[in-house]
Formats: structure tokens, sequence, C-alpha cells
């Protein structure tokens, strides 16, 4: 390996450290410091490469969780796609009000806002809701009586893709549920669904 000189300017404090160091390690200044740079490289490219399976596991969840979504609600894919009905609605919120609160009890949450802000996350990663749909579903989620969604929010919320509603997703990402019911099914049983969850 042939070698370059490399001039740098450091404090005398940090100088005074680093000569410490090499002395303490039995190694020369130049040997040291090649070292400090090399774990620094390794470490800085090992944390690359963690970030980038990170993100690609997040990618293929996301995908995952899409198809699962479609396969799952095959039963009503085939017929033209409905909107959300105010009755669908009602049934929705008390089925994310259910989830919401066994997982929050599951999990020994001290605070509801915290278990909230640590869902909302799982939702955002599927879909950034606007801040009114954000405060709207802190209301549904945290208040004691809260008025549920309307068919019209949902419709919104969902850009009329029912199937593939960011909430859902983000609770079947932040609870684990294995198997969790279809769209439609939510929409038409609603609370009664919890006893399978």
């Amino acid at each position: 390996m042939t070698k370059s000189q490399f001039n740098i300017k450091i404090s005398k404090e940090l100088l005074i450290r680093v000569k410490r160091q090499a002395m303490m390690s039995g190694k020369s200044l130049t040997e040291h410091i090649t070292d400090l740079v090399t774990n620094s490289l390794t470490e800085n490219d090992n944390g690359n490469r963690n970030s980038f399976s990170v993100d690609k596991i997040k990618a293929f969840e996301e995908r995952l969780l899409s198809l699962e979504a479609i396969v799952s609600n095959r039963e009503y894919l085939s017929k033209k796609l409905q909107p959300f009905t105010n009755s669908e609605a009602i049934n929705c919120t008390k089925f994310m009000r259910g989830v919401f609160y066994k997982e929050l009890e599951k999990r020994n949450f001290d605070n509801k806002s915290v278990a909230f802000d640590d869902f909302l996350e799982s939702v955002q990663a599927y879909d950034q809701l606007d801040n009114s749909f954000s405060v709207r579903l802190r209301e549904i989620l945290l208040s004691d009586n809260p008025n549920p969604w309307t068919g019209k929010e949902l419709n919104e919320l969902t850009g009329d893709d029912k199937c593939n509603c960011s909430i859902r997703k983000g609770l079947i990402n932040w609870t684990g549920i294995k198997g969790c019911p279809s769209q439609q099914e939510i929409c038409d049983k609603g609370e009664a669904l919890l006893s399978m969850i």
C-alpha cells in the first residue's frame, strides 16, 4: 500500500489526547490515527448499510400491507367500489377505538396521548395525514364520547380508495394484528370483530 502525507490542523489539547491514546495503545501516532479513521469509516459504512436495510424493510412492509389490503378486500373489489356510508364510518370508528384501547391496555401505556403519538407514527408511515385529519383522529381515539367519523370524512381520507385506508394499515402495523379483518368486514361489522383480535 502506498502512503500519502495528509496534514491537518487540530487544537493542542486534541493533539495531546490523541498522542496519549496512541502511547497507551502501544502504537505510533500515525498508526493510531490511521486506525481511528479506518474504524470511523467502517462504522459509517455499516450505519449506511443498516439505514439502507431499514428503509428497504419499511418499503417492503408498505408494499406487503398494500397487497394484503387488496387481497383481503377481494370480496368487494370485483364489484364497483362504493364509497363509505355514514353507518360504515360509525362501524369503522368503533372498531379502531376498540383496537386502540386493547393495544393501550396490552402495552400498559401510562398516557393515552403518548400511545396516540406512537400510533400516529404508524399511520403516517403510509399516508401523511394533514393537520385536520390528525386532530380529528386524536379526538376520535382520545375523547370519551367523540362524534364518529362520517362517510364523507373517510372518503376524503382514503381518496375514495376504500380498501387502502391508512388508519387500518397503521393499526395493523402498530398492533401486529395477524389476519386483520378486511376493510369491508370492518365497515359491515365494526366492534363485533374485536373478539376475534
